[in-house]
């Protein structure tokens, strides 16, 4: 993330357009990737590496903790902390933490096809990851029906205005 992140955002130093243009792609594809998708790499690899759920979590949490602790620090520059602090609930964090829950549960069932490859004896599929990853894509699901997930942005956005006034 912070590699690709740091090319993508440095690129619009260079002066040959089609370049430009290349790198942002490039780049700017595999920082979201790495943001919205490494869930499917660190939880399984984590669980491989005999991590605890709880480790599994944390360390899947940590890349999307870091882009929206950015976000929330590029914010702290027109708005005060408190306001700035108040984008980590934002809608967009409200997917990516439903979506993440998702991939954590189809990372627990690759890591236990994986062990279980590797000769360990357990049973792949079990409730607990199956209910995960079913509720999860129902929030999903049920969130965007429910006004396309417009409908979240304006709980945000009254929110905030509850919060800090209705601002300029």
């Amino acid at each position: 993330m912070v590699a690709s992140g740091s090319a993508y955002f440095s690129a619009g130093r260079i002066a040959n357009d089609a370049l430009l243009r290349a790198i942002a792609g490039i780049c700017g594809s595999l920082y979201f990737l790495s943001i919205a998708f490494g869930t499917f790499y660190v939880f399984p690899a984590a669980h491989l590496r005999g991590a605890s759920l709880g480790e599994r979590v944390l360390a899947s949490a940590l890349v999307p903790f870091l882009w929206m602790t950015k976000e929330v620090l590029r914010l702290t520059h027109a708005h005060p902390l408190v306001e700035a602090l108040y984008w980590y609930v934002n809608p967009l964090s409200f997917w990516l933490v439903s979506f993440m829950v998702f991939e954590m549960g189809v990372g627990t069932l690759i890591a236990r096809a994986l062990l279980r490859r590797r000769g360990h004896a357990l049973r792949v599929i079990t409730p607990a990851p199956v209910v995960t990853i079913v509720l999860s894509l129902g929030v999903v699901i049920g969130a965007y029906a429910w006004g396309r997930g417009e409908n979240l942005y304006v709980i945000f956005l009254a929110g905030y205005r509850a919060l800090f006034g209705a601002g300029v």
